[in-house]
């Protein structure tokens, strides 16, 4: 499903919602198991494809999710993350993206093999600082706080982002939405919000529209992860545009997980034409087997956006994007203004 159509691959992007842990190379889960004695279940590319892509839809987001096991086994040693990070950039460059947020959770990527927080962060940094100069792209990390590692989890995670702040862009409130309640984790989210740093917030994505109401009056996020199920509730909508709140918006990622039911019914040019504040993202995709320049295709050719519409999302993505507000008007004004 990966996308190098040039109407796609020649745009100059922005992507501000990508998880590291699903972005890892098929080959590289090898190379990294064979390095590191690690079981796999096959040890050939095509093969092991089976196990570690979604090609399908599934039953619903829990079941994608039990995807990433053999992911999360991979991210084996710092220098381990160090490759895969500069395999991601190197991928995002090929599709002209230059603008760029990835979101890594420390506490679930990093725990299997009791890596250490900040040596990990020292290998993103090298593989970030690399990339930037290599490829001309203005790229931001943000932490991930997974619900279902539990408050005491989230709290850690938000202590060592706001040690790293001048790294971290923000961190991101992500996992079952129904199985572990937001308020259980306000307190971290608001503590990180004193700190300065930003806040993005997975809700609506498998849940209702009340979810996102719950989640902007008790969180108030910068920005929201997926948020798609808005639509169903224009109070949530008003209440997204009254906030100024951007939507990071998966097309791809929502069908495989069942979050909607067919691709041609993803809410996404509705939002749009509502006046919602949307973008457009891969989310995991190594995963799922895609990439922006397929997502571009979706929105263009089956949920009927024009270019010019993509290309205000991708001035969405800019003005909502958590990187310091010089970084982003060299690259704005470079690869975008035209």
């Amino acid at each position: 499903m990966k996308n190098f159509d040039p109407r796609y691959n020649d745009l100059p992007k922005t992507e501000i919602h990508i998880h590291l842990e699903g972005s890892i190379r098929t080959q590289t889960i090898i190379d990294i198991a064979k390095e590191h004695n690690l079981k796999l279940p096959s040890y050939d590319v095509a093969e092991l494809d089976r196990h570690v892509k979604v090609y399908d839809q599934m039953r619903d987001l829990h079941a994608v999710l039990e995807a990433f096991t053999i992911f999360q086994n991979s991210i084996a040693s710092p220098q381990a993350v160090e490759r895969i990070a500069s395999e991601l950039f190197e991928d995002s460059a090929k599709q002209n993206i230059r603008l760029l947020e990835v979101r890594f959770s420390p506490d679930w990527a990093f725990h299997g093999h009791a890596l250490d927080w900040d040596e990990c962060l020292e290998g993103l940094l090298h593989a970030r600082d690399r990339a930037e100069r290599e490829y001309d792209m203005a790229i931001g990390y943000i932490a991930i706080t997974s619900r279902s590692m539990g408050p005491g989890s989230c709290m850690k995670t938000v202590d060592w982002a706001i040690r790293h702040r001048e790294h971290i862009l923000g961190i991101d409130l992500a996992d079952s939405e129904r199985d572990f309640p937001l308020g259980d984790f306000v307190p971290s989210v608001k503590k990180a919000k004193d700190a300065g740093l930003k806040v993005t917030i997975h809700t609506g994505e498998d849940t209702p529209a009340s979810f996102v109401i719950e989640t902007i009056k008790l969180a108030a996020p910068d920005r929201i992860g997926h948020g798609i199920h808005a639509i169903e509730d224009m109070k949530a909508i008003e209440l997204i545009k009254e906030r100024g709140i951007t939507l990071e918006v998966n097309p791809w990622s929502n069908y495989l997980t069942s979050s909607v039911r067919t691709i041609e019914e993803h809410p996404l040019k509705r939002l749009f034409d509502l006046g919602v504040r949307v973008t457009i993202n891969s989310d995991d995709p190594e995963v799922l087997d895609t990439n922006l320049n397929n997502e571009y295709r979706i929105a263009h050719e089956v949920l009927g956006m024009g270019m010019d519409e993509i290309a205000r999302c991708n001035r969405y993505a800019c003005e909502a994007s958590f990187l310091p507000e010089q970084k982003k008007k060299r690259i704005w004004q470079k690869y975008f203004s035209a």
